[in-house]
């Protein structure tokens, strides 16, 4: 197969389908169809945001919703600390006030529900590819109908975005590593593992491709569909809350909230996502879902890069390391020739994403669903799934070439941090 780098996303995709399965496929009648439903919360702009609505069984408080009720008994003293007295009995039925404290313990929690109460602009939950069965196994279409009773616009799989730096990623190895001893530094996943290129091995910046993490990516590219929206990304990693306010990229996230602070908000809105009507939405490749798990960021980019090229004389030979201790080790044996494999992971947590600290459930327990959820999607990579093609031309880019020059919504150019 030719070099992909000037075909569009349908050609390479029929001429995949022609080499890998021989039979003919019509590039202008794509045979993967997508369903406008399943990304119309960000390809229609003009989609209004959902209404917060008291409990409807309740039939207390006519005309005031949740925020309202728990702004009204929220006040911030001299020294701007927040305080909470609940002024009405029947307030509380619609806010559990044992779970206040762990409310105001939380700045992020408190800003993002300003943000909502302000009420002046659509407000996106972009959720880590770690969420699945984090909230006692409930599977994604029930957690977004909980975001959008607390009055989130919507809920975005930040595995989409996965997807899109997965096929970036596998195109770049294709592009960059022709011989044996070339190698790549995986980028776009762990923040952790990133600071500690940057702090302890900053000549090895030049190994790692100039993309942004999903959740960077997921934030751009929703304000950019829908300009004056604001995303809270939600996952189980504290580091991620500073990654969010590094200059570069600060443009992308508004506000970083744990999985626990999550199950902090629902809880304190008396929302029991089990309850409600699933609103489903498929977003995502199973190459895009197992970012959450170790391993996940490299077999992502291998299975990609086969389906891509399968001719390619140079394959993905990986090799990981989860946990910080590992990461340095790992680091380490690059540095003095020891490592051998051209596509280098790191991941800053035991586990992978799903050992983040601020995780709801066992790491072992999470990697097992998120691996199951990868297995129960539609497309195996990136270039099968319709949803990442259409996103793409939404946003302008028809090309691999495209894809690969982007500088407005995937791409960062990572320096030493004493030039920051």
């Amino acid at each position: 197969m030719p070099n992909p780098k000037n075909l569009t996303f349908e050609e390479l995709y029929a001429k995949i389908v022609i080499a890998t399965e021989t039979r003919q496929v019509d590039a202008s009648l794509r045979k993967l169809k997508y369903d406008p439903h399943h990304l119309e919360c960000i390809l229609r702009p003009t989609l209004p945001g959902a209404a917060v609505s008291c409990a409807p069984e309740k039939g207390h408080c006519p005309g005031k919703n949740f925020l309202d009720c728990l702004f009204d008994s929220l006040k911030q003293d001299e020294t701007g600390k927040w305080q909470f007295a609940l002024k009405s009995t029947l307030c509380q039925e619609r806010i559990d006030v044992t779970k206040i404290p762990d409310l105001l313990a939380s700045k992020d929690l408190i800003a993002t529900l300003l943000t909502l109460k302000k009420g002046d602009r659509p407000v996106y939950a972009a959720i880590a590819p770690a969420f699945l069965s984090q909230f006692e196994g409930l599977d994604d279409g029930k957690i977004r109908a909980a975001f959008k009773r607390l009055g989130f616009a919507g809920m975005i799989e930040v595995s989409l975005f996965a997807d899109i730096l997965t096929l970036k990623e596998a195109l770049e190895f294709d592009a960059k590593i022709h011989h044996e001893g070339d190698y790549m530094l995986t980028s776009c996943c762990c923040p952790t593992w990133i600071s500690m290129i940057r702090h302890m091995h900053p000549h090895l910046l030049e190994k790692i491709p100039a993309s942004v993490s999903p959740m960077i990516a997921s934030g751009r590219v929703i304000k950019h569909l829908i300009p004056g929206a604001a995303v809270v990304f939600v996952g189980p990693c504290l580091a991620k809350k500073n990654e969010a306010k590094e200059p570069d990229i600060a443009d992308a996230i508004d506000h970083v909230l744990t999985f626990r602070e999550t199950k902090t908000l629902f809880d304190v809105a008396r929302i029991n996502p089990e309850t409600l009507e699933p609103d489903l939405r498929e977003h995502s490749s199973y190459a895009g879902r197992i970012y959450a798990v170790t391993k996940g960021v490299s077999e992502s980019v291998r299975l990609t890069l086969n389906r891509v090229r399968p001719d390619k004389e140079i394959k993905v030979k990986a090799m990981q390391a989860d946990g910080t201790p590992a990461c340095k080790a790992l680091l380490n044996d690059l540095e003095n020739g020891v490592v051998k494999a051209n596509f280098i992971e790191g991941m800053g947590c035991v586990g992978g994403c799903v050992g983040g600290p601020r995780a709801l459930i066992d790491k072992e327990v999470a990697a097992e669903h998120v691996r199951a959820y990868a297995k129960k999607s539609l497309y195996k990579t990136p270039i099968d799934n319709p949803y990442v093609v259409e996103l793409l031309h939404r946003l302008g880019i028809h090309t691999i070439e495209a894809l690969l020059e982007d500088q407005k919504y995937f791409t960062r150019h990572f320096l030493p941090l004493e030039q920051k």
